[in-house]
This record gives C-alpha cells, sequence and structure tokens, in this order.
C-alpha cells in the first residue's frame, strides 16, 4: 500500500505529511498514518534443530523462512501465531508472550510495505506436519548451517539462532 494522497473518509486530498508521517485531511481534520501490519513467526525447535520452511509463495519464494504470517485485526500476537502454524504445517504449538525472543521492522512486497515482525519460540503439541501450499517444503536445520541459507529475510535466521541457543 502507497502512502495515502487521498483522505478515505471523504476522499479529498490530503496535505503533506507532518513530522510523524501522518497526512492531514484538510476537509474533515483527520489525520492518516502509513503504520506497520504486525506479523508474528514461530521458531520450533526439537533435538538441537529448528524448523524452517521453504516459501512456496511471492514475494521471495524458494528462499527460507519460518512459519508464521500477518496478524488479523484486533487479533493477540499469541492467537495469531497459533493460528497460523496450523494453517501452515497442519500442527498444534503452545505459545505465550513472555516466548517473544525477537523483534524487528523490515519492508514486505513490491511497494516496500512496512512490517513489525515479532518472532516467538514455540512448543510444538500435536498433529502431523502437511504443509499447505504457501509452504514448498520443510527442513529442520542446526545453529552451524544459519550463516549458510538463503533466508528472505534476516531477522528469521536472527530468530533461528536466538531459539537454538535458548532450545
Amino acid at each position: 500500500m502507497r502512502p495515502f494522497r487521498f483522505c478515505p473518509a471523504d476522499s479529498s486530498p490530503l496535505e503533506d505529511p507532518d513530522g510523524e508521517g501522518g497526512r492531514r485531511c484538510p476537509k474533515c481534520g483527520r489525520s492518516w498514518y502509513r503504520n506497520a501490519s504486525p506479523t508474528v513467526g514461530a521458531a520450533i525447535v526439537r533435538d538441537g534443530k529448528a524448523l524452517v520452511t521453504v516459501r512456496g509463495r511471492e514475494p521471495k519464494k524458494g528462499r527460507l523462512d519460518v512459519p508464521g504470517g500477518f496478524l488479523g485485526p484486533m487479533e493477540l500476537p499469541v492467537d495469531g501465531l497459533v493460528r497460523e502454524v496450523k494453517e501452515e504445517l497442519g500442527v498444534a504449538v503452545e505459545v505465550a508472550s513472555e516466548d517473544c525472543i525477537s523483534m524487528a521492522v523490515h519492508t514486505y512486497g513490491d511497494e516496500d510495505e512496512p512490517v513489525l515482525a515479532l518472532g516467538f519460540l514455540t512448543t510444538y503439541v500435536a498433529g502431523e506436519y502437511s504443509p499447505d501450499d504457501d509452504v514448498a517444503d520443510l527442513r529442520w536445520v542446526e545453529a552451524s548451517e544459519l550463516d549458510d541459507l538463503d533466508f528472505a529475510w534476516p531477522h528469521d535466521r536472527e530468530l533461528v539462532r536466538k531459539a537454538l541457543e535458548h532450545g
């Protein structure tokens, strides 16, 4: 999504951005901001290895990341992570707010959408791994392999590294 140029409420042209990145509508007086979208990622560790996924879709198709995705409106990060892992992998994980071990900001997609990525150490609970179509493959990796792997986003590599250290 590109920055707002017109007011979403009344379609008036917006003023130039202020010092905080907001653009004010001269007609209705509301200010509009381009905020980061929250995402969650799961580090699942077992027997000294962490699960990574091969992206089955763009952006960055074929590169590695961790299970997870965008949060829905009003969705808590731990609830969204449990949902995303179940959708992508078919398994249940257990996670709590205290399990958040990484935070990063980055951009996503062709329009460089701002994203706030929250990474969690999770515990496998139940189910058979059966990847959805947005996951091309699953790999279990060790810490010694991380620097040589082609991660889509550097923060995912660091999430996996921290998770293996906490393991």
